[in-house]
């Protein structure tokens, strides 16, 4: 007997009759990439039958010949490819460096798993792969399932990429993880957005001033003035520390005549030491703007002539070499702040001595060892600002609204926000609105026949 015929096909996969020399049934097969398939599948056929439309299946996922490419290879391709694929625009240093480390999480233990065998129990496991809910809907939005698809040759297909469609169930977390806790529990008036911002998300002028003289305290005489320009100009931490002497004027300029400030650059927060770009990007959105710059601040400060001041001390720190880019707000080393050190070695500190509210909590979690690839339990002491360095941004809204009279339109010219939804819901849409008419309405009987 010989296997030259098979005795059964099953899609893409022949089976063959055991023989002398062998008494198994033989499974043969063509992989999507064009290489030959060949495995034992048992003394029974019926077995054997089975197995071959498992494997069939298995075969019909295939996209195409690239269906085979293990998931860490796609992943790298991923990154070489560097465009998100929902804009087809090219990525940010900050954005590669999210979905590295999001995208890596999900592959850990499954780099080696072939594209065509990545089905929606993996997709659960691999995205379970957190401590919070949270980070299992960021894992869930790394996937490269899109990409995957719509590079050609396409490594997953259209059935896969629909495995984490919109509105996916979320597994639960598979690891051990401390979510961070909320800064403020609050209610919610009815008719109020969920991001409305209230007076108490917002620094007030007393805290404003001792944070600024904190700072002053720790960094020397910019440190008054970083927060009250924060909270009356609008700047995001990354625009502000960035600002050099010539994104300053005071006394206006030809683009307008009114006192402002030139936000065309924030600190990119994916850039490293030495890249040949620098660690400039444009701002949030790719918005550059004008923002104001008010003579006195809302807590009484002199904003405009102290902002004159050390506008002029940085001119001549940069004459003497020691400030080449006259930053406004430089570190110690008279370069560009990282995030992570100002917050440590300065922020945080600063709002300890100002009284401002931090909150200490325990994280546990789970963490991954590239050496031993396996996950280990540590625990760690961190600390929650209650009032971020944002809120001053947040400051800065309501003074515009509540000082300035600043209309939605106007908000989103001055403070870069994405659209005026963004501020109307934030900002202006309190809920108290709707419930002062209808009561102003009720305050009186409606003059109607009761007859």
């Amino acid at each position: 007997m010989t296997r030259r015929d098979p005795v059964e096909t099953v899609g893409g996969v022949r089976v063959y009759a055991p023989t002398p020399r062998c008494r198994s049934y033989r499974l043969r097969w063509t992989e999507p990439d064009g290489t030959p398939g060949d495995t034992t599948a048992g003394r029974d056929r019926g077995t054997a039958l089975t197995k071959a439309t498992t494997l069939d299946r298995r075969l019909s996922r295939a996209a195409g010949p690239t269906a085979l490419t293990p998931l860490g290879q796609v992943f790298t391709a991923y990154l070489a490819h560097g465009i998100i694929p929902y804009t087809d625009r090219p990525w940010r240093a900050s954005t590669r460096i999210q979905i590295e480390d999001n995208l890596g999480r999900t592959l850990r233990g499954h780099e080696t798993v072939p594209a065509l065998d990545l089905d929606r129990a993996l997709c659960d496991r691999m995205r379970a792969q957190a401590g919070t809910p949270t980070m299992v809907r960021i894992n869930t939005t790394a996937f490269v399932l899109l990409w995957g698809y719509r590079h050609s040759p396409s490594y997953f297909t259209a059935g896969q990429v629909e495995y984490l469609s919109p509105g996916v169930v979320m597994p639960r977390p598979a690891l051990a993880g401390t979510p961070a806790p909320r800064r403020r529990v609050r209610t919610r008036r009815v008719g109020q957005a969920a991001d409305y911002v209230e007076d108490e998300d917002a620094p007030s002028a007393a805290q404003v001033v001792a944070l600024g003289e904190a700072l002053e305290q720790l960094v020397g005489p910019w440190g008054r003035l970083a927060p009250e320009l924060a909270a009356n100009a609008g700047p995001r931490w990354g625009e502000q520390f960035q600002l050099t002497a010539d994104d300053a004027h005071p006394d206006g300029c030809r683009e307008a005549a009114a006192p402002h400030l030139h936000i065309d650059w924030q600190i990119d927060s994916g850039a490293h030491i030495g890249d040949p770009g620098g660690r400039r990007c444009p701002p949030k959105g790719d918005k550059t703007r004008i923002a104001p710059l008010s003579a006195e601040s809302f807590t009484g400060f002199p904003l405009r002539g102290r902002l004159l001041a050390r506008v002029e001390a940085a001119r001549a720190e940069q004459l003497s070499g020691l400030n080449p880019a006259a930053l406004l707000f430089p570190s110690p080393r008279y370069v560009l702040w990282w995030h992570s050190a100002f917050s440590a070695d300065v922020l945080i500190p600063a709002m300890r001595t100002a009284g401002w509210p931090l909150r200490e909590w325990t994280e546990v979690h789970d963490v991954w060892h590239a050496s031993t690839r396996r996950y280990s339990r540590e625990t760690r002491t961190r600390t929650l600002t209650v009032l971020s360095w944002h809120s001053h941004r947040h400051r800065f809204a309501r003074v515009a609204i509540d000082l300035y009279r600043a209309d939605p339109g106007v908000l989103m010219a001055l403070g870069g926000w994405e659209n005026e939804a963004t501020v109307l819901n934030r900002y202006y849409r309190s809920g108290a609105e709707h419930t002062l008419r209808g009561l102003a309405r009720f305050a009186n009987r409606p003059d109607v026949d009761r007859h």
